[in-house]
């Protein structure tokens, strides 16, 4: 190749990093723009209804699906939010509560998953789903950069962060599914027939325990509970851990091993899994793992209960 050519190449190579950088910048702001306007759905508008009014809330809940749509917690403190999203675990929570407000006292109820917390795979991929905030958040970019989640491209092209929920922004940007001046975050469900007939067939099934020999505690999950832990003594946080309630647990020896193991760390932790051990009405249940709007009721007044007996050690209580 002469000269001349290797000249031409690289010209248009610069040329085109250029265009397409300058390109994505201008993107990058009328995404944001357009996102900042939805405060609805779990794309992005859950997030942003959380990151306005974070710094106000007595009390925040925590979590994956099994909190979002298993505790009202309106029924526990008056000025409070449910920040739990589906499909999201640890990493999402613990960045979330780093961006609490320093020493103003908040209660933090975190829903916290036995099996999560032993698996050898989890490496805290779920914070990806904070992406969209990476370059407007140095608390967000620090943690999803220390868990290895980051697109190596992300630095470059900023708009990147916008690809997997771009139809969900715009589509509670045109079409809001709930006025969120009047939403607690909670998330009730009622079940179909359909997904209670499958329900009732599961029940049907045999089921075998399905324990393993040995149980470790996932590094990850280990030093984000101790972080966590230390950002809530630090920045006047009262801490409640707990896990949600499941129709059959056939394996209970993850269940007190993690008991062991978060006490020992000094934790406040309730386990819920056998709430309804004596009651398997399926009037409760979605599915396995998810409380319909009744037993979600029920579950609610449970959690209020350990709240009102730890009053001592926890600041946020509904007002009455």
């Amino acid at each position: 190749m002469s000269k001349s050519n290797l000249k031409y190449l690289l010209k248009i190579f610069f040329l085109f990093i250029i265009i397409s950088y300058t390109t994505d910048k201008i993107v990058f702001i009328i995404l944001n723009n357009i996102s900042d306007k939805v405060y609805s759905g779990q794309s992005i508008g859950k997030l942003n209804q959380y990151l306005q009014i974070k710094d106000s809330l007595d009390m925040v809940i925590f979590g994956s699906s099994r909190a979002n749509h298993n505790i009202d917690p309106t029924q526990i403190s008056d000025n409070s939010f449910n920040m739990g999203v589906d499909g999201r675990q640890l990493a999402f929570s613990s960045t979330l509560i780093k961006l609490l407000p320093k020493q103003k006292k908040q209660l933090i109820l975190l829903h916290i998953d036995p099996v999560n917390a032993f698996s050898k795979n989890y490496a805290g991929n779920d914070v990806d789903a904070l992406l969209n905030k990476y370059n407007r958040n140095k608390i967000i970019a620090k943690e999803i950069d220390r868990l290895k989640q980051n697109n190596i491209l992300q630095k470059f092209y900023w708009s990147l962060s916008y690809n997997r929920i771009f139809f969900g922004i715009l589509k509670n940007y045109f079409k809001p599914k709930y006025d969120y001046k009047n939403y607690s975050g909670y998330y009730p469900i009622y079940p179909t027939k359909g997904q209670q007939k499958n329900l009732k067939k599961i029940l049907k099934q045999e089921k075998s325990k399905d324990c393993s020999e040995h149980y470790e505690i996932n590094d990850i999950y280990e030093y984000l509970l101790d972080e966590i832990q230390l950002f809530c003594k630090k920045n006047n946080k009262n801490l409640i851990l707990f896990t949600s309630p499941v129709l059959s647990d056939n394996c209970k020896k993850d269940n007190r091993l993690f008991n062991e193991i978060i006490k020992t760390k000094g934790f406040i932790y309730f386990d819920f899994s056998d709430l309804f051990e004596q009651d398997y009405s399926l009037k409760y249940w979605k599915d396995e793992t998810h409380l319909s709007y009744i037993g979600a009721d029920i579950f609610t007044q449970s959690v209020r209960t350990i709240v009102e007996d730890n009053k001592n050690k926890i600041s946020s209580t509904k007002k009455h």
